[in-house]
Protein backbone atom coordinates (compact mmCIF):
# COMPACT_ATOMS: atom_id res chain seq x y z
CA UNK A 1 0.00 0.00 0.00
CA UNK A 2 1.20 3.64 -0.44
CA UNK A 3 2.22 5.59 2.45
CA UNK A 4 -0.18 8.12 1.48
CA UNK A 5 -2.72 6.75 1.35
CA UNK A 6 -3.40 8.38 4.77
CA UNK A 7 -2.12 11.92 4.31
CA UNK A 8 -6.04 13.37 3.57
CA UNK A 9 -6.49 12.23 7.59
CA UNK A 10 -3.35 13.39 8.58
CA UNK A 11 -4.60 16.75 9.75
CA UNK A 12 -7.19 15.56 11.71
CA UNK A 13 -5.18 13.32 13.48
CA UNK A 14 -2.12 15.59 15.40
CA UNK A 15 -1.76 17.05 18.29
CA UNK A 16 -3.14 20.76 17.42
CA UNK A 17 -6.03 19.11 15.83
CA UNK A 18 -6.60 16.87 18.78
CA UNK A 19 -5.70 20.27 20.86
CA UNK A 20 -8.62 22.31 19.02
CA UNK A 21 -10.91 19.11 19.47
CA UNK A 22 -10.98 19.22 22.93
CA UNK A 23 -11.85 22.69 23.13
CA UNK A 24 -14.85 22.55 21.71
CA UNK A 25 -16.35 19.13 23.73
CA UNK A 26 -18.15 19.53 26.85
CA UNK A 27 -16.72 19.37 30.13
CA UNK A 28 -17.83 15.84 30.92
CA UNK A 29 -16.54 14.37 27.58
CA UNK A 30 -13.39 16.39 27.63
CA UNK A 31 -12.59 14.51 31.23
CA UNK A 32 -13.54 10.97 29.63
CA UNK A 33 -11.13 12.14 26.17
CA UNK A 34 -8.40 13.24 28.19
CA UNK A 35 -8.68 9.83 30.49
CA UNK A 36 -8.77 7.62 27.14
CA UNK A 37 -5.82 10.15 25.64
CA UNK A 38 -3.94 9.53 29.18
CA UNK A 39 -4.32 5.62 29.10
CA UNK A 40 -3.31 5.63 25.67
CA UNK A 41 -0.02 7.24 27.08
CA UNK A 42 0.76 5.20 30.05
CA UNK A 43 3.04 2.38 29.52
CA UNK A 44 0.99 0.00 32.08
CA UNK A 45 -2.30 0.01 30.16
CA UNK A 46 -2.73 -3.57 28.56
CA UNK A 47 -2.81 -3.47 24.28
CA UNK A 48 -5.81 -4.40 24.35
CA UNK A 49 -6.95 -0.84 26.09
CA UNK A 50 -4.70 1.37 24.24
CA UNK A 51 -7.00 -0.50 21.30
CA UNK A 52 -9.85 0.60 22.37
CA UNK A 53 -8.84 3.98 23.45
CA UNK A 54 -7.16 4.94 19.88
CA UNK A 55 -10.96 3.88 18.44
CA UNK A 56 -12.33 5.79 20.42
CA UNK A 57 -10.36 8.95 20.44
CA UNK A 58 -10.14 8.74 16.49
CA UNK A 59 -13.73 8.41 16.78
CA UNK A 60 -14.08 11.63 18.40
CA UNK A 61 -11.43 13.70 17.02
CA UNK A 62 -12.86 12.41 13.29
CA UNK A 63 -14.81 15.65 11.62
CA UNK A 64 -17.45 13.35 10.08
CA UNK A 65 -19.98 11.80 12.65
CA UNK A 66 -23.25 9.27 12.78
CA UNK A 67 -24.40 12.88 14.23
CA UNK A 68 -22.76 16.00 13.38
CA UNK A 69 -21.51 17.74 15.98
CA UNK A 70 -22.37 21.39 15.08
CA UNK A 71 -26.09 20.20 15.98
CA UNK A 72 -28.09 20.03 18.69
CA UNK A 73 -27.05 17.16 20.81
CA UNK A 74 -24.29 16.59 18.23
CA UNK A 75 -21.82 15.39 20.97
CA UNK A 76 -23.91 12.77 22.05
CA UNK A 77 -22.49 10.02 19.96
CA UNK A 78 -19.22 10.91 21.24
CA UNK A 79 -19.92 10.87 24.57
CA UNK A 80 -21.73 7.71 24.60
CA UNK A 81 -19.19 5.97 22.65
CA UNK A 82 -16.45 7.38 25.32
CA UNK A 83 -18.34 6.42 28.37
CA UNK A 84 -18.78 2.92 26.85
CA UNK A 85 -15.16 2.33 26.98
CA UNK A 86 -14.61 4.09 30.10
CA UNK A 87 -17.10 1.98 31.56
CA UNK A 88 -15.84 -1.41 30.21
CA UNK A 89 -11.99 -0.10 31.21
CA UNK A 90 -12.96 1.24 34.42
CA UNK A 91 -10.41 -1.08 36.19
CA UNK A 92 -7.73 0.47 34.42
CA UNK A 93 -8.25 4.00 35.16
CA UNK A 94 -5.92 4.76 38.01
CA UNK A 95 -5.80 7.30 40.71
CA UNK A 96 -2.64 8.58 39.40
CA UNK A 97 -4.33 9.16 36.01
CA UNK A 98 -7.75 10.72 37.37
CA UNK A 99 -5.18 13.06 38.94
CA UNK A 100 -3.61 14.11 35.96
CA UNK A 101 -6.87 14.64 33.90
CA UNK A 102 -7.35 17.25 36.66
CA UNK A 103 -4.35 18.65 36.57
CA UNK A 104 -4.33 19.00 32.67
CA UNK A 105 -7.44 20.30 32.64
CA UNK A 106 -6.63 23.21 34.96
Amino acid sequence: MPRDQYAKYRRHYSDPAFHKKLGKLTDSLREGVILLFLLLRDPGTPPWVKVLAVGTLGYVIFPFDLIPDPLPFGFTDDLAAVTGVLLSIRQHITDDLRQRSKNWRQ
